[in-house]
């Protein structure tokens, strides 16, 4: 089901005949019919798609319209990180001595991957930690690291945060598995503002070596 207001601003776009597609390319062509209570709705097609990523009920899905009557779709799991159909792509490795030049050069190359992202829904359980599941940390090279840092975007704000791996008395999680953001977490989270029980993307960015922290 389409969110009503997002139908109700945006009917014109949303056609009988429509696609989504996925970072890696693949698609999949979806009908969209409005029901009595002006709801649009995704149908003929809607069940295969779900069925091929293996969407789950707790599953956190983004849509975001292109031209050409497409969406083009994310999907997180309930621990935060994409799924299954997500590709690792090799990273970029920026000398010190690189010139701006040869790193814009290296970020237009990275415009068509997908860089290593997770998502959260900020709880209060947030205040001083943050819970990094392990695919993510491996895809991003945070395995073995003591610090990272983080930006905030718009304006830029970076900060650096300590990485606390399976610390004494925290519970792991089911794959026996634990990484947090921990202290520095907490200061930037008030520097920036971030607000409890809105998303947040953590997408990490391989020519900077940051990871960039948005609202979504």
């Amino acid at each position: 089901k389409v969110p009503l207001a997002f139908g109700q601003k945006h009917k014109n776009i949303l056609t009988e005949n429509m696609r989504l597609r996925i970072g890696s390319g693949e698609t999949w062509d979806i009908k969209v019919e409005q029901a009595d209570d002006g709801h649009y709705y995704f149908t003929k097609g809607w069940k295969d798609f779900a069925l091929d990523l293996k969407l789950e009920r707790s599953d956190f899905v983004g849509f975001t319209f292109d031209d050409n009557s497409t969406f083009d779709v994310t999907a997180w799991g309930s621990d935060g990180c994409g799924k299954e159909y997500s590709f690792p792509h090799p990273y970029v490795v920026v000398d010190d001595d690189s010139s701006e030049d040869e790193l814009l050069e290296q970020q237009e190359e990275e415009t068509n991957v997908i860089n290593p992202k997770f998502v959260i829904v900020l709880q209060r359980s947030h205040i001083s930690r943050v819970s990094i599941c392990k695919n993510y940390a491996e895809e991003a090279g945070l395995i073995g690291k003591k610090r990272v840092f983080l930006e905030y975007q718009p304006g830029g704000y970076r900060s650096s945060v300590a990485l606390d791996f399976r610390s004494k008395n925290m519970r792991l999680n089911k794959n026996g598995f634990r990484l947090d953001f921990a202290k520095g977490w907490r200061d930037f989270r008030k520097a920036t503002g971030m607000h409890f029980y809105r998303t947040y993307s953590f997408e990490f960015i391989p020519w900077k070596g940051v990871i960039q922290v948005k609202e979504v």
